[in-house]
């Protein structure tokens, strides 16, 4: 069907980036793109134990992140020496690395995947070193390509993006681009803020306003969504001549470094690690071109000052730069219950966000404390329901050797009614277990094909049929190795309730609470 145009606008985006090498198209390979890819991430979690992440930049290590939550154990291959090479320097990747060692997840750098393996499904990752990652699972996060097909077909002007002028326009009068797609001054883009920036700028041309803006890529921050890691980094990560210099504070005990690049009295880059106070200033001093004077290095900048609610915040400092929401549109949204779309571009700016939101109505103390009290009651219910089921298996344990063994010091306690438990624990735990298939439908639970799960599945119908035996003696023999056939199957039946008890608090303790809390966040968004 053919559609008539007096102008057009080109969104095509853009297209993951998959390296050419054996193996790429192999079954459980996938990229971190779009829902599809995150919903094989899921299922892959659910079915599987090793995952490798190919790419190292913001986006591989918060899949790794992800994945890593998920239960998988997660490697990360990056080709640079240090990770996040592009917004982080030598010493603050160092940091990086050393924070993602202690929450399980590899890191090896300098090296890349030449090969996937497998055969029909991958089954592990060569590397250039000859070394081999097994993996059931291989996330591949190595950057994007703007996708330029219908453009290049439309014999518009192309380089690595459609080439754009200040208005948006390409080669064609009456064709504007936007997104990432495009290619402004030998640049692309693939983060949210310039794309605005984009959109409101070719929204002018169209429009025909008075006053047209023009497209000037903005300074961007970037952060890693990792609880506890804080990363900040914005402009330069590093003095580009002799006529910048850098601010730098480094404390190796606490784990904090900042660095400031400066160029005459101007901030032109921004490194922070853990410590991320004066942020927000930095990078509006670098959005708006501050001049801080030629002794701006001796004012103590990398001192940490920032006020942490956003109080002192003046009320035009831009809060959200994505959609350009001030300190003071928030507040005026609180006084009139309107809204704005703070915290609904990137996310960086949603802790501030949620700060100025408590101290604007009030409830800042109060929810801060609310918090606080609800986490430790959560804890404490998880703690109180682990120590209850460890004495339920240790009383199980007892009453079975006190059954059986009669002569150990365990038979110094009575228990006269284990052998009526230990009777029919054949049909309990056949119950407990449909019971436990049954709630792993409700909660959307599955059972992994791993060792781990494939143990229970083969457990099911061994303790099944050492219970009944305790109904039916007589198929036992009299004496085993000289003691009483009933002997093993008691041992081996106890055994095998423990494991299952186990296994089943293990994998339904949290379901119950994990259902109530998406229960309410479901009623509220509706």
């Amino acid at each position: 069907k053919a559609v008539a145009w007096d102008r057009l606008i080109l969104a095509t985006g853009a297209v993951p980036v998959l390296p050419p090498i054996p193996g790429i198209g192999l079954e459980g390979v996938c990229t971190f793109r779009d829902r599809g890819d995150v919903g094989l991430m899921i299922w892959a979690s659910e079915q599987h134990r090793r995952a490798v992440v190919i790419g190292g930049g913001v986006l591989g290590l918060e899949a790794a992140w992800g994945l890593k939550q998920r239960g998988m154990d997660v490697s990360v291959v990056h080709l640079m020496p240090a990770l996040m090479d592009r917004q982080l320097d030598d010493i603050a990747a160092g940091l990086l690395r050393q924070d993602l060692d202690g929450r399980g997840i590899a890191s090896i750098t300098g090296t890349q995947a030449v090969a996937i393996l497998g055969d029909g499904r991958v089954s592990g990752v060569l590397l250039s070193d000859g070394s081999e990652l097994d993996a059931d699972l291989v996330v591949v996060t190595v950057g994007i390509r703007p996708e330029t097909a219908l453009a290049r077909s439309a014999g518009l002007d192309v380089g690595r993006g459609i080439l754009v002028a200040d208005d948006m326009r390409t080669s064609h009068p009456d064709i504007y681009a936007v997104g990432e797609c495009v290619e402004h001054d030998g640049q692309c883009f693939g983060l949210v803020a310039p794309l605005w920036d984009m959109a409101r700028v070719c929204a002018d041309h169209l429009a025909g306003v008075p006053e047209k803006r023009r497209f000037v890529p903005p300074v961007v921050s970037t952060s890693l969504k990792i609880p506890g890691i804080g990363i900040f980094s914005a402009g330069r990560i590093a003095a580009a001549n002799d006529g910048e210099r850098e601010l730098v504070h480094h404390d190796p005990e606490k784990r904090v470094y900042r660095k400031l690049v400066l160029c005459g009295g101007k901030v032109v880059g921004a490194v922070l690690y853990s410590d991320l106070g004066g942020s927000g200033h930095f990078l509006e001093w670098m959005r708006a071109g501050t001049d801080l004077g030629d002794d701006c290095h001796r004012c103590g900048f990398l001192e940490t000052r920032e006020d942490p609610d956003g109080i002192c915040m003046e009320d035009h400092a831009v809060v959200c730069h994505c959609h350009g929401v001030t300190k003071g549109a928030i507040v005026a949204a609180v006084r009139t219950k309107g809204c704005t779309r703070a915290g609904t571009g990137c996310g960086q700016c949603r802790v501030l966000t949620a700060r100025i939101l408590a101290h604007a109505t009030g409830k800042g103390d109060e929810a801060v404390a609310k918090a606080a009290r609800q986490t430790a009651s959560m804890r404490m219910g998880f703690r109180v329901w682990h120590h209850a089921n460890a004495v339920l298996m240790a009383v199980l344990l007892l009453t079975g050797l006190s059954l059986h063994f009669p002569n150990t010091p365990v038979a110094l306690i009575d228990f006269g009614w284990s052998h009526r438990l230990h009777e029919w624990s054949g049909f309990a735990l056949c119950a407990a277990y449909a019971g436990f298939l049954g709630l792993c439908l409700i909660f959307g639970r599955r059972l992994r094909a791993d060792a781990e799960g494939m143990t229970m599945m083969a457990s099911l119908p061994l303790i099944v049929l050492s219970g009944l035996a305790f109904l039916w003696p007589s198929v036992l023999p009299d004496r085993v190795w000289g003691i009483s056939g009933l002997v093993p199957v008691a041992v081996g039946h106890s055994l095998l309730t423990v494991l299952i008890l186990m296994f089943l608090i293990h994998h339904l303790s949290h379901a119950p609470w994990t259902w109530w809390r998406k229960r309410k966040l479901r009623a509220v968004n509706l």
